[in-house]
């Protein structure tokens, strides 16, 4: 058997998500898609917000994990959320007031 066995709930979910190029906070993982067809499952992508992260993505599993952030658009909601919510608040913003 190749590959490392993990716990899916121990070391995966909630684990911060790092863009392995230059170490920027992409999100946490909050759920794991596996093939349980495959003996034993393996995992096939993880899931952050609404983006599904496929595992050839995966660089690294440590105390975070470490991804290759190759076409993914993991910056949509914290552009919304800045955009929609924080950009409203007086003072937020890069203007002068």
């Amino acid at each position: 058997m190749s590959g490392r066995v993990l716990h899916a709930q121990l070391h995966l979910r909630d684990r911060q998500l790092i863009d392995q190029r230059n170490g920027r906070l992409l999100g946490k993982v909050d759920d794991v898609e596996l093939d349980l067809e495959a003996d034993p499952p393996v995992v096939t992508a993880l899931i952050t917000g609404e983006q599904r992260i496929p595992a050839r993505l995966i660089a690294e599993i440590d105390t975070a994990v470490k991804i290759s952030n190759e076409g993914l658009d993991l910056d949509h909601w914290d552009d919304w959320f800045e955009r929609h919510i924080i950009d409203k608040i007086p003072g937020a913003g890069d203007k002068a007031d």
